[in-house]
């Protein structure tokens, strides 16, 4: 089996440990590393751009997996293609390294829009590259804090470099890897966590009712417990958050997520999202 990758730290250490599920499982992979259009252009605005050449190499035969960071992949896939499983995720949640303020990086517009709302006294700054990249770019004194993924600084071995976990609504996804491959793909057992799967689900369906994209300041996140929504204004202007008490699993996530996000456009999310 072929497992299809992008060829960044973070994203060659996922596919290394799906590689060991898989193993676990009884299937032998190796991996093969595609540069997307992200990696060429971070300015690409298109989450397609960290998907597309992976698609292409799915459809065309040349993989048999793509292993993906789930928050990087569109809500919809190419004809032929579909999400077939998510290993147990991740931390999801956002940490900052050094301080919170004055001058803080983010390329994310969920952050920078939850932070510019929770802390206005903070000057929000765009930061690109890679966790190394974005790291550097704070120990040289561009910025007092950047803020990160904890589930990539996990990966990376870098969880010793948070200073706090921040308490905001996670990008839909975040933190999980999802596995994609042509339709009708059969998973091998074990590589499916079935928590994590309807999580994703409901996430997912949340922001693809909510028209959400690569620009938008929305979050969705269900713990299991609670399932929460936030959608804002980039500058932190004005925002709404919604949540939902649901506990255990549901049979129908997608439709847990088009509710929430109906509750949301019912209280006038759009006019935040400036449409």
């Amino acid at each position: 089996m072929r497992l299809g990758t992008r060829g960044s730290a973070l994203a060659l250490a996922q596919a290394h440990w799906v590689r060991e599920l898989l193993a676990a499982a009884g299937q032998e992979c190796s991996l093969v590393e595609i540069t997307t259009t992200g990696d060429r252009d971070r300015a690409v605005p298109d989450k397609l751009k960290w998907v597309k050449e992976l698609d292409e190499a799915l459809l065309d035969g040349r993989i048999d997996i793509a292993v993906h960071s789930a928050k990087d992949v569109p809500s919809l896939l190419p004809d032929g293609l579909a999400l077939v499983a998510t290993p147990p995720r991740e931390d999801p949640r956002d940490a900052l390294i050094g301080a919170l303020g004055p001058r803080v990086g983010t390329a994310s517009p969920r952050r920078a829009a939850q932070l510019r709302a929770s802390a206005p006294e903070v000057e929000v700054r765009e930061v690109r590259g890679n966790v190394d990249t974005r790291l550097a770019k704070l120990a040289a004194g561009e910025y007092d804090g950047i803020v990160l993924a904890v589930a990539g600084l996990k990966r990376l071995g870098r969880e010793a470099e948070i200073s706090e976990v921040l308490d905001l609504v996670p990008a839909a996804g975040q933190g999980t890897v999802v596995l994609a491959a042509r339709a009708g793909y059969i998973v091998p057992d074990g590589l499916n966590d079935p928590a994590t799967w309807t999580a994703l689900c409901a996430e997912r369906a949340c922001v693809a009712a909510l028209e959400a994209d690569c620009h938008t300041a929305v979050g969705a996140h269900w713990d299991g417990t609670r399932f929460r929504a936030w959608v804002g204004a980039e500058d932190g202007s004005a925002w709404l958050q919604d949540e939902l008490a649901v506990a255990g699993t549901t049979e129908e996530p997608e439709a847990l997520g088009a509710l929430l996000a109906e509750r949301l456009l019912s209280a006038g999310a759009n006019a935040v999202l400036g449409r």
